[in-house]
């Protein structure tokens, strides 16, 4: 019984230090990656009013900064999140004076 034992322990362990190796890839990756969404957060909220738009962000999915520039994909929902419904819109920014604004955006 403990020889047959042995193959499924070994498996089992491989697959755990595989499993460990990729998640801390992953999260390495992503501290790399990382960018604060707040200003790009706030300079989406004075577009949106600015435009007269009844949305909201419901979640962040990606920011890519390059420079004086960056885009963000975002999942946007009407502002009183009543229907739960969202659409996908990606932003794109420009520094300005320090400060991040939106130059447009487009659905995904």
């Amino acid at each position: 019984m403990k020889s047959m034992n042995r193959p499924i322990l070994a498996g089992l362990t491989a697959l755990a230090l595989g499993l460990a190796l990729c998640c801390a890839g992953c999260s390495k990756q992503k501290a790399a990656n990382s960018v604060d969404s707040k200003p790009f957060e706030a300079a989406i909220g004075d577009y949106l009013r600015s435009q007269g738009f009844g949305m909201k962000i419901a979640s962040v999915q990606s920011i890519d900064q390059k420079g004086d520039t960056a885009t963000a994909v975002c999942k946007m929902q009407e502002a009183e999140g009543t229907y739960g419904l969202t659409v996908t819109w990606q932003f794109a920014f420009r520094r300005r004076d320090g400060h991040w604004q939106v130059e447009g955006h487009t659905t995904k």
